[in-house]
């Protein structure tokens, strides 16, 4: 072999190596920066509370240390995984920022991701009070709550604690009752 040939092996290997060396601590950085970037997700409470609509009147008289916001026409709420769809909203205002969203429709539409055992919840009703400060839900009217984990749920009234993921029903009007649907598990 020639020492020329034996010369340029060897600056292959070389080159070979610190291409490798370049991949791997590629890699490890780009590991921290994913573990970074997911420690650092902002839960949906942290995100901006966005609400769009058609039109909106600020209802600029204070009540108990609160004003109201309108808004009708195609109005949207969305912050982090929470989603809502209704006709009109109501919002009430304090000087800590929003204290509860009044929306109604026919129907209102909402969907959540609670967490990851939990998983997505679908809503459905007439009217849904969300009061932002304690994550709690109120929903009357033709009420269907889906979830893969809980069934599915109907009424007139239900109430959702967010934080607990405690769901209450209740027969608000006496001629009706509250109704859960839990589908067996497919055999496979």
């Amino acid at each position: 072999m020639s020492k020329q040939f034996i010369k340029q092996c060897q600056n292959l290997i070389k080159k070979t190596k610190t291409y490798q060396n370049s991949m791997i601590n590629f890699s490890i950085i780009a590991l921290f920066l994913t573990i970074s970037f997911a420690s650092n997700a902002l839960t949906d409470e942290e995100q901006d509370f966005i609400l769009l609509g058609d039109n909106f009147k600020n209802l600029p008289k204070v009540i108990n240390g609160q004003t109201k916001i309108k808004y009708w026409g195609n109005v949207s709420i969305e912050q982090g995984s929470l989603k809502i769809k209704a006709e009109d909203a109501i919002v009430f205002n304090g000087k800590d920022g929003i204290s509860s969203v009044v929306l109604t429709g026919k129907p209102v539409t909402m969907e959540k991701i609670i967490d990851q055992e939990f998983g997505k919840i679908n809503v459905t009703a007439n009217k849904i009070t969300f009061n932002v400060i304690d994550n709690k839900l109120l929903m009357t009217g033709k009420v269907v709550i889906n979830s893969k984990l809980q069934g599915e749920m109907s009424g007139e009234n239900i109430s959702m604690d967010l934080k607990t993921k405690e769901i209450k029903g209740n027969n608000a009007n006496g001629d009706s009752r509250v109704k859960l649907i839990i589908k067996p598990k497919s055999k496979k």
